[in-house]
């Protein structure tokens, strides 16, 4: 196989990896829970069809997006074009680029050998897309701390007015060293939010974070309490998992009674599911540690995040990284 046609499919995983990732969260953060009514294609057939394969499916089985043709989501992308402006090259460069893109990846696609050029190309386009995809990620991290507010989802969990808050958030401080915090971010395209008016606000996500001392938990297991309630995943934007904290995500658009319901569902999985830190002699390195976190995330859907730029970025250290590491 010529070794550019491997560099150029690799580049191009990421690329479209990274497009499916940013359409998912800016449709999310706009259209909540309804926001599959604004795909078109035939990825939800192909989700349908693709259950008599149940026996040999992947992690990517369910998440519609990973249905969808590339042409689809270059489509939907120009036709919504507000949403994802803030994070691609101007529209006319942009319709050009991927123009050009979608002929490379077809002859890619269809085992045509590359021209010498096509991998320098699509590097090139990662290059360009770098600067977005920070602003993409430290906007989605970039989160602002809810204290005193008369927001429904802040009333219920800060003011401890939901059943669940008033029931374990003393209780989890005092016996699990389990501290739990509620902020919010806000997309590029949108307008940051009254803080006493957060729900309701299209392009706001909330942040539903424990930090969690003195134990271990293993995403694998605390993802499986939280697949057992459909509506919590439902509502769920993303789970993401770094050592020592668990954070959900919802879109603040989502009704306001049933974000705090799954809250107070997810805090009882993390509960259940951490356990005491135990001490090993000889005392283990860093990469024992991690591991007993994320063992078997690779098994898990798209919504999960560990060890991504979703649980590596961070907004104050701009380009500490490079996302593509697409450089010359």
């Amino acid at each position: 196989m010529p070794p550019h046609a491997i560099g150029f499919y690799g580049r191009w995983w990421q690329l479209e990896d990274w497009l499916r990732e940013v359409v998912y969260v800016e449709l999310r953060a706009k259209h909540g829970e309804g926001w599959t009514n604004h795909l078109e294609g035939h990825a939800p057939k192909r989700v349908a069809s693709d259950e008599a394969n149940a026996y040999m499916a992947s992690a990517d089985a369910g998440e519609l997006l990973a249905y969808a043709d590339v042409s689809d989501l270059f489509r939907l992308i120009e036709d919504q074009w507000e949403l994802f402006s803030p994070l691609l090259p101007p529209r006319r460069r942009w319709e050009g680029t991927s123009d050009e893109l979608r002929e490379l990846r077809n002859r890619n696609a269809h085992c045509r050998r590359p021209h010498r050029d096509d991998l320098a190309r699509i590097e090139q386009t990662l290059r360009d897309l770098e600067a977005g995809a920070w602003r993409f990620y430290s906007s989605y991290l970039d989160t602002r701390a809810v204290h005193k507010s008369r927001d429904p989802v802040a009333r219920a969990w800060l003011g401890r007015q939901h059943e669940t808050a008033a029931r374990l958030l003393d209780h989890a401080e005092r016996q699990y060293d389990v501290r739990f915090r509620l902020g919010y971010s806000v997309r590029p395209w949108a307008t940051a939010p009254d803080a006493n008016a957060i729900s309701g606000s299209e392009g706001v996500l909330w942040h539903a974070r424990w930090v969690i001392g003195g134990r271990d938990l293993n995403v694998a297991e605390l993802w499986t309490e939280v697949a057992r309630c459909p509506p919590v995943c439902e509502l769920l934007v993303h789970l993401l998992v770094d050592m020592g904290s668990v954070t959900a995500t919802f879109a603040a658009v989502d009704d306001p009674a049933n974000i705090a319901d799954a809250i107070g569902d997810i805090f009882d999985d993390v509960l259940t599911t951490s356990r005491p830190s135990v001490l090993r002699v000889p005392i283990e390195s860093p990469e024992e540690w991690a591991n007993r976190w994320t063992r078997g995330a690779e098994h898990l859907p798209r919504r999960v995040q560990v060890n991504s730029p979703l649980t590596l970025v961070d907004p104050l250290l701009p380009g500490a990284f490079s996302i593509f590491a697409a450089d010359s």
